[in-house]
């Protein structure tokens, strides 16, 4: 629905229409995720110079951030597959021969829409591995005895302020790089500039965050999970790497 907001396309309940790409967008979130998670400890030891310290408020943003853009090159092409099958309910192999038998293997094929998705998993994983745990720090520590007074409370506290930041600030980039990738042939959309002009002259600056409500409730829950899923697991599984908390 948010992908056939931001293309002006019609809404429907058709299982079969909404599930189109629905192997493809399975491998993207996976390794989308998978990705952002191992660059984040190379990120980390750049940042650090190798030594064991915990990082402050702006490089733990700045990470998440770096992170998120550099798994996007692996993850945009799947996406632009998800996109390409919702438009035209081709299989996954005739979309993938499709694009890049159209496009090529550069920036006109599979990685066409590339600098929108790094911009926006960049600010999306900056929000649920930078700001996010930022936030709940600070929830934790300033309000002790009501939004912080558990793990819990002060998590979905920081979901509610991490997630529509990260949201708003990545959408118009997602609205950018999902107009591009469906329209592989560039009918209508050409580079990021000129399709941001385009949806504006046409529709108004509103336009560039056409679907977010969808793609918000999808981020809030996905931070959140991931924040208490990371939080639980890493001590588990990296005890050394936390030796100095406990």
């Amino acid at each position: 629905w948010k992908n056939a907001a931001q293309q002006n396309l019609p809404f429907t309940l058709n299982p079969a229409i909404l599930y189109r790409g629905v192997v493809a967008n399975a491998f993207n979130n996976g390794t989308c995720v998978m990705s952002q998670f191992f660059l984040k400890g190379p990120i980390e030891r750049m940042v650090t110079g190798g030594r064991a310290r915990k990082l402050n408020d702006t490089e733990t943003i700045v990470v998440g951030f770096t992170a998120g853009s550099l798994g996007s090159i692996v993850t945009s092409p799947m996406e632009l597959t998800m996109i390409q099958q919702q438009r035209h309910g081709s299989s996954l192999p005739a979309t993938v021969k499709s694009i890049v038998s159209e496009g090529g293997l550069g920036s006109s094929g599979v990685f066409r829409g590339l600098f929108g998705m790094m911009m926006r998993e960049g600010i999306y994983c900056m929000g649920f591995m930078g700001l996010m745990p930022v936030v709940r720090g600070k929830v934790t520590r300033d309000y002790p005895d009501t939004l912080g007074a558990t793990p819990y409370t002060a998590r979905l506290s920081a979901t509610f302020i991490a997630g529509p930041i990260g949201c708003f600030l990545s959408h118009p980039f997602d609205t950018v790089k999902t107009c591009m990738q469906g329209d592989l042939a560039r009918t209508k959309y050409g580079n990021p500039i000129q399709t941001a002009r385009t949806l504006v002259a046409e529709h108004g600056l509103a336009s560039l965050w056409a679907g977010m409500p969808w793609r918000l409730g999808r981020q809030c829950t996905s931070v959140f999970l991931i924040d208490f899923i990371s939080s639980e697991l890493a001590p588990k599984m990296f005890p050394h790497a936390f030796e100095d908390q406990y």
